[in-house]
């Protein structure tokens, strides 16, 4: 398992080739604006890189739920801000980032987080840190599953001395990081 972390800012100052994407990758960067072309072009060369073929010979379709897959290689994208990963694994994997940034934290906890890590988050005045780490946590879990925040409540977690336990069986691993100053990041990933 690894991941990526680029600038978005940085990306759309560099020359990236665009002519690998499909016409339907095409349509949707229109759609979307030039940075969804850029994230899928860069995620296309670097499957390329990581399996020795062309850009443009990498096949995605989408699981029920939205998440893009390929043919040949596990990976997740997460963006926030100016952050952007591109996380890569042989088995399904989730990634988030998320920058850090006043939010309603005790309303949002209420959507995604288990009982018992509500209670703990509660007790201890929902600080912001814990709120962003949970966010994180909860987005990669779902991504890993490839189902929405919408059913976040079925993949429950605690969150103790800045480690997530899963409170689920078969559970993945979830690593929180930092990807940059003022973002916080978690990646979900079944373990070898």
């Amino acid at each position: 398992m690894d991941y990526l972390i680029y600038s978005i800012s940085s990306l759309n100052d560099t020359v990236v080739d665009t002519s690998v994407l499909s016409a339907a990758e095409l349509q949707e960067a229109r759609r979307r604006g030039g940075s969804y072309a850029l994230v899928r072009a860069l995620l296309r060369h670097e499957i390329a890189r990581r399996h020795g073929i062309a850009p443009a010979d990498a096949s995605f379709s989408y699981g029920p739920h939205g998440k893009p897959e390929c043919n040949i290689q596990h990976f997740n994208i997460s963006h926030s801000g100016d952050c952007l990963c591109l996380a890569f694994h042989d088995k399904p994997i989730g990634v988030d980032i998320e920058q850090i940034r006043p939010r309603r934290f005790e309303t949002l906890a209420g959507r995604f987080m288990c009982d018992e890590q509500l209670a703990a988050f509660k007790s201890r005045d929902c600080p912001q840190d814990e709120f962003f780490a949970c966010w994180c946590a909860a987005e990669a879990l779902v991504k890993h599953a490839g189902d929405t925040m919408w059913n976040a409540r079925n993949y429950p977690f605690i969150y103790r001395h800045g480690r997530i336990s899963c409170l689920f069986e078969p559970a993945p691993v979830v690593e929180l990081f930092s990807p940059e100053t003022g973002y916080c990041g978690a990646v979900a990933y079944t373990h070898c």
